[in-house]
Protein backbone atom coordinates (compact mmCIF):
# COMPACT_ATOMS: atom_id res chain seq x y z
CA UNK A 1 0.00 0.00 0.00
CA UNK A 2 2.93 2.55 0.91
CA UNK A 3 3.80 1.90 -2.90
CA UNK A 4 0.71 3.01 -4.34
CA UNK A 5 0.26 5.82 -1.88
CA UNK A 6 3.68 7.26 -2.83
CA UNK A 7 3.26 6.66 -6.52
CA UNK A 8 -0.07 8.56 -6.66
CA UNK A 9 1.21 11.63 -4.90
CA UNK A 10 4.27 11.46 -6.91
CA UNK A 11 5.05 14.54 -9.29
CA UNK A 12 7.12 14.56 -12.23
CA UNK A 13 9.19 18.17 -13.49
CA UNK A 14 8.04 18.76 -17.11
CA UNK A 15 9.33 22.20 -16.96
CA UNK A 16 12.35 23.78 -15.57
CA UNK A 17 13.40 27.50 -15.89
CA UNK A 18 14.63 30.73 -14.40
CA UNK A 19 14.59 34.26 -14.26
CA UNK A 20 16.61 37.29 -13.11
CA UNK A 21 16.30 41.09 -13.99
CA UNK A 22 18.89 40.79 -16.73
CA UNK A 23 18.42 37.56 -18.66
CA UNK A 24 14.44 37.55 -18.16
CA UNK A 25 13.06 33.78 -18.06
CA UNK A 26 15.82 31.31 -19.59
CA UNK A 27 13.67 27.80 -20.42
CA UNK A 28 16.16 25.16 -19.47
CA UNK A 29 14.42 22.00 -19.98
CA UNK A 30 10.31 21.38 -21.13
CA UNK A 31 8.33 19.04 -22.86
CA UNK A 32 5.07 21.29 -22.33
CA UNK A 33 3.68 22.99 -25.22
CA UNK A 34 5.13 25.99 -26.25
CA UNK A 35 2.15 28.27 -25.09
CA UNK A 36 3.85 27.54 -21.40
CA UNK A 37 7.36 29.12 -22.63
CA UNK A 38 5.43 32.02 -24.05
CA UNK A 39 3.44 32.94 -20.91
CA UNK A 40 6.34 32.70 -18.75
CA UNK A 41 8.35 34.78 -20.75
CA UNK A 42 5.73 37.59 -20.75
CA UNK A 43 4.87 37.09 -17.12
CA UNK A 44 8.91 37.95 -16.89
CA UNK A 45 8.94 40.79 -18.76
CA UNK A 46 6.28 42.01 -15.98
CA UNK A 47 8.69 41.06 -13.41
CA UNK A 48 10.76 43.49 -14.08
CA UNK A 49 8.63 46.30 -12.92
CA UNK A 50 5.85 47.30 -10.20
CA UNK A 51 7.66 45.85 -6.52
CA UNK A 52 6.44 47.17 -3.36
CA UNK A 53 8.72 46.76 -0.76
CA UNK A 54 11.81 45.11 -1.81
CA UNK A 55 12.96 43.91 -5.24
CA UNK A 56 13.73 39.91 -6.79
CA UNK A 57 16.83 39.51 -7.38
CA UNK A 58 16.10 35.59 -9.25
CA UNK A 59 13.49 33.11 -9.38
CA UNK A 60 13.69 29.49 -9.96
CA UNK A 61 10.59 27.59 -11.79
CA UNK A 62 9.25 23.86 -11.90
CA UNK A 63 6.21 23.08 -13.87
CA UNK A 64 5.06 19.63 -12.37
CA UNK A 65 2.31 17.50 -12.60
CA UNK A 66 0.83 14.18 -11.29
CA UNK A 67 2.79 11.11 -12.72
CA UNK A 68 -0.51 8.94 -12.10
CA UNK A 69 -3.70 10.39 -12.94
CA UNK A 70 -7.41 9.44 -12.93
CA UNK A 71 -7.71 10.48 -16.42
CA UNK A 72 -5.02 11.91 -18.51
CA UNK A 73 -7.96 14.25 -19.48
CA UNK A 74 -7.60 15.81 -16.40
CA UNK A 75 -3.45 16.41 -16.75
CA UNK A 76 -3.52 19.80 -14.49
CA UNK A 77 0.04 21.37 -14.01
CA UNK A 78 1.09 23.46 -11.47
CA UNK A 79 3.83 26.38 -11.30
CA UNK A 80 6.00 26.07 -8.47
CA UNK A 81 8.56 29.26 -8.02
CA UNK A 82 11.39 29.69 -5.65
CA UNK A 83 11.79 33.30 -5.03
CA UNK A 84 15.16 35.12 -3.98
CA UNK A 85 14.52 38.83 -3.07
CA UNK A 86 17.40 41.32 -3.67
CA UNK A 87 19.73 40.88 -0.93
CA UNK A 88 17.82 37.94 0.95
CA UNK A 89 17.92 34.17 0.63
CA UNK A 90 15.73 31.53 -1.51
CA UNK A 91 12.88 31.13 -0.18
CA UNK A 92 12.26 27.65 -1.18
CA UNK A 93 10.52 26.11 -3.97
CA UNK A 94 6.14 26.45 -3.53
CA UNK A 95 2.93 27.17 -4.64
CA UNK A 96 -0.62 27.40 -3.44
CA UNK A 97 -2.84 27.91 -5.59
CA UNK A 98 -4.79 25.94 -8.61
CA UNK A 99 -3.49 24.66 -11.66
CA UNK A 100 -4.34 24.47 -15.60
CA UNK A 101 -4.20 21.96 -18.15
CA UNK A 102 -0.95 21.08 -19.59
CA UNK A 103 -2.95 21.40 -23.02
CA UNK A 104 -4.31 24.56 -22.01
CA UNK A 105 -3.83 27.71 -24.80
CA UNK A 106 -1.41 30.58 -24.12
CA UNK A 107 -3.66 32.96 -21.93
CA UNK A 108 -4.79 30.54 -19.59
CA UNK A 109 -1.72 29.68 -18.61
CA UNK A 110 -0.39 33.10 -18.13
CA UNK A 111 -3.20 33.75 -15.60
CA UNK A 112 -2.33 30.26 -13.93
CA UNK A 113 1.17 30.77 -14.10
CA UNK A 114 0.80 35.02 -12.91
CA UNK A 115 -1.49 33.70 -9.79
CA UNK A 116 1.09 31.02 -8.75
CA UNK A 117 4.24 33.22 -8.97
CA UNK A 118 2.72 36.30 -7.64
CA UNK A 119 1.64 34.17 -4.18
CA UNK A 120 5.09 33.15 -3.65
CA UNK A 121 6.87 36.61 -4.15
CA UNK A 122 4.24 37.72 -1.32
CA UNK A 123 5.26 34.97 1.09
CA UNK A 124 8.67 36.82 0.75
CA UNK A 125 6.94 40.35 1.99
CA UNK A 126 7.64 42.07 -1.52
CA UNK A 127 4.37 43.40 -3.38
CA UNK A 128 3.84 42.49 -7.21
CA UNK A 129 2.75 43.77 -9.43
CA UNK A 130 1.37 46.65 -7.61
CA UNK A 131 -1.18 48.73 -9.22
CA UNK A 132 -0.95 52.57 -9.52
CA UNK A 133 -3.57 52.97 -7.10
CA UNK A 134 -2.07 50.94 -4.58
CA UNK A 135 -2.27 47.13 -3.91
CA UNK A 136 -1.97 44.36 -5.23
CA UNK A 137 -3.24 43.79 -9.00
CA UNK A 138 -4.65 40.28 -9.90
CA UNK A 139 -4.33 38.12 -13.31
CA UNK A 140 -7.44 37.76 -14.58
CA UNK A 141 -8.84 36.50 -18.21
CA UNK A 142 -11.01 39.17 -19.84
CA UNK A 143 -12.44 39.02 -23.15
CA UNK A 144 -9.88 35.60 -23.82
CA UNK A 145 -6.95 37.62 -22.95
CA UNK A 146 -4.61 37.33 -19.84
CA UNK A 147 -4.96 40.51 -17.99
CA UNK A 148 -3.25 42.60 -14.88
CA UNK A 149 -6.59 43.93 -13.35
CA UNK A 150 -5.89 46.88 -10.30
CA UNK A 151 -8.80 47.89 -7.49
CA UNK A 152 -8.93 51.14 -9.37
CA UNK A 153 -9.66 49.72 -12.93
CA UNK A 154 -6.34 49.94 -14.39
CA UNK A 155 -5.81 47.22 -17.27
CA UNK A 156 -2.74 45.62 -19.14
CA UNK A 157 -1.96 42.68 -20.61
CA UNK A 158 0.02 40.43 -19.20
CA UNK A 159 3.51 40.74 -20.90
CA UNK A 160 2.91 44.54 -21.19
CA UNK A 161 3.01 45.85 -18.03
CA UNK A 162 3.96 49.33 -17.48
CA UNK A 163 6.55 51.26 -15.39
Amino acid sequence: MGNSFDSWFSYETLLTATWSPDAGVVVTSSVLPVAWARALERIGRDLRVRHFNGAIASIRFEAEHRQIREDDELDYVWLSSDVTPEGGVSHGMGHSGEGVLATAGEEAVAVSCANLVQDQIERTGIQWPRGRAGGAMSAVLLGGIATWSGRDGEKAAIGSLPT
